[in-house]
């Protein structure tokens, strides 16, 4: 499972511009747009250049969780992924 996630942050490191893998930055509204797999890659950029390693995959998927919740709300629609702490 690590290994899971080593490989999704280095894809999104690799591909963060071009492939729609996001970053902190990404807002609310992009996010809830992602599918699982660029949501699961943008979360665990965000965690390695918080770390500075790569995340678990546990980690990976309940700061997914978390995100999801926190963008589901009307309110958050602009706010970015960065701002969920």
């Amino acid at each position: 499972m690590y290994r899971t996630v080593a490989v999704l942050a280095a894809i999104g490191v690799a591909l963060a511009g071009c492939a729609g893998i996001g970053d902190e930055s990404t807002t609310c509204h992009d996010f809830t747009g992602m599918s699982q797999d660029t949501r699961s890659a943008t979360i665990a950029n965000v965690l390695k250049a918080r770390n500075g390693r790569n995340a678990s995959t546990s980690d990976v998927a309940a700061r997914v969780a978390t995100t999801l919740d926190f963008c589901g709300k009307d309110a958050n629609r602009d706010k970015t992924v960065g701002d969920v702490s």
